[in-house]
Parts: C-alpha cells; structure tokens; sequence
C-alpha cells in the first residue's frame, strides 16, 4: 500500500496570507468585523456576562487541546452530542494566570456557573452540562467560513492555488471540529486579552465593536471611489473612520443597545467612557463614531496599532487553518 506524505514545499506561508489580506484589505476586514461582532453577540448573550463565557470557553478549548494533543478528532455534531463532558483537571491559579483575571473574579464566576449547573466543580475537577445550550457556535463557523473563502480565493488569483466556497469550508470545519476549533479559539482568547487590555473591558469593546460594524457597512455601501487605494490596514482604517464622519451617520444608544442586546443604561455609561477615553466621538445628533486622526492622533494610533497587531494573530490563525484544510 503506497503511503502519501505531506508535502511541506506546498506549505503556505504567512507570507502569502499577508498577500492575500492586503490585496482586498477592504473586503477582508469586513469580513473579520463581522467574524468578531457574531462571536461577541453570542458571548454576551449567553450569560450577560463575558467573564463567565470566556471562562466556559477557555474549559473547552483547554479539552480541544487535549484532544488534539493525543490526536482525537470529533466533528461537530458528535462533539455536541453528549448532555456533558469532563474537563481535564485545572485549577483556578490556571485560570487566573492564563486569563489574566483577578482570584477572586474567577473562584467568583465558577460558583456562579457551579450554581446555576452550568459546570458540575468537584475540587479540582470539573464536568460541563448541556455545552451546546451556550456555546455552540455554528454562527461563528459560517462567519469564518466567508473569511476563509475570501483568502481562498485570493490565494487563486496570485498564486494559482485551488479554491473552494464557503460551504467547503464550513462542511470541512465541522467536519474536524475539535482540532480546527482549537486553532480558531487560540487566536480568538489572545485577540480579546489584547482587547480588553486596550478597552478596559470586553464589553466596552462590544460596544464600539457596534460603531466599527456600522462604519464598515457603510463604508461598504459607499461609491467606488470612496474606497480606492486601500493597500495598507493602516490606510483602511483612516477611510473607514474619516468616510463615516464626514459623510455618513453614527448610531445612537438605542440602535447599539438593540444591536447588542446591552440595556441602554448600560450602553450611555460605556459610550461616555469610551468618549472619555478618545475611542469614540459624539455629534450634536447624539449619534457615535470612532475617533479619527484629526481628533486625537495619539488615541488614534493607538486604536490603528492594536488593529496591526490582532491583525497579524489572526493571518497566523489563518495560515494553520489554511495549511490543515488545503494542503
């Protein structure tokens, strides 16, 4: 029997994937604002409460680890088919170090899940019950999908690689959702530490991620030559800002708290902070948008910067998924 072997030269680099970003950063970044706006509807949604889902989350993945680690692949629906499953022994000094929560939030948010039979603790083990009913993400599976195609298909057009639709890669996805999962929820758990560093908190981010997907539909929608010469991210992100300032409407407190689920209460307080803070700006018809370099060019390259570097996590994030599912 002739045994086929990887063929490493075939390998995509991090090289190609940037490539393939830069040559449509627009369409690209569209895709990862709504990618990232999905992923935190359902975070906040499941508990209102993003500590405990992150918490929940990093269980899981920490099981999907352990699962790739001694090869084990599950697809999709026979992962979500048991009523529970047990997590490999933790202790909260783990979760605490790996999360960068305080001690007393975590002990905190696994008594609240232990009460509320989320999770079943017995010291330092743990059994998750019902994992499906919070965190099943096919939402976010279709959401990375469309990212993945968009990459596919630029991957055609400059290299003469096959492509394949979003459907290929969902049905792929789910298909070796345990292993493809993890890769996806190891750039996702650096992505929000990184935001939540810069934010304050993940849910402020919820809520200027809100006024970001809104200037991104915009600007999507925009004539032609509104977005030309969009080569680098750093350019896209003074486009997307100065086109929705200049030309177009924000949102108000009752749209975002409509858009996200968050009371409006809870949303005024968040978008005066993140005004405070320069990250957003107010107009006379009560309606936000994000700052832009003219208003403040230190919160501003701030806000581009963090943007580079979560970018970067996520072409890496890219480039195993794509070298896992095509090569």
């Amino acid at each position: 029997m002739k045994i086929q072997k990887p063929n490493i030269s075939n390998q995509i680099s991090i090289e190609q994937i940037t490539k393939c970003c830069n040559d449509d950063i627009k369409h690209f970044t569209e895709h990862f604002f709504q990618l990232e706006f999905t992923w935190l509807h359902n975070a906040y949604g499941a508990f209102k409460d993003f500590d405990k889902y992150l918490i929940l989350v990093y269980l899981i993945n920490n099981t999907l680890k352990t699962y790739k680690e001694h090869f084990y692949n599950l697809s999709f629906e026979n992962f979500y088919k048991s009523e529970s499953f047990e997590i490999e022994k933790i202790s909260i000094i783990e979760i605490v170090k790996d999360l960068s929560m305080s001690k007393e939030t975590v002990r905190r948010k696994i008594n609240e899940l232990n009460k509320s039979r989320v999770i079943i603790r017995n010291k330092k083990q743990i059994l998750i019950i019902n994992p499906f009913k919070f965190q099943k993400p096919i939402n976010n599976i279709k959401e990375l999908s469309k990212l993945i195609t968009c990459i596919s298909l630029k991957l055609k057009k400059i290299y003469g690689l096959p492509s394949y639709n979003d459907k290929y890669f969902l049905e792929l996805i789910k298909k070796n959702y345990t292993r493809y999962w993890h890769t996806f929820l190891n750039f996702q758990l650096k992505y929000l530490f990184g935001v939540k560093k810069s934010f304050g908190s993940i849910a402020n981010f919820f809520i200027f991620g809100s006024c970001v997907v809104n200037q991104s539909y915009n600007l999507k929608n925009a004539p032609q030559n509104a977005s030309s010469n969009l080569l680098e991210p750093d350019n896209y992100i003074k486009l997307l800002t100065n086109y929705t300032k200049y030309r177009a409407q924000g949102l108000n407190p009752t749209t975002i708290s409509e858009l996200t689920g968050v009371p409006r209460a809870s949303v005024i307080r968040k978008l005066k902070k993140l005004c405070k803070n320069k990250l957003l700006l107010k107009n006379k018809k009560n309606l936000f948008t994000i700052i832009t370099a003219k208003e403040s060019s230190a919160a501003f390259k701030k806000l581009s910067n963090n943007f580079e570097k979560n970018q970067l996590l996520l072409r890496y994030c890219l480039k195993d998924l794509f070298n896992y599912m095509v090569v």
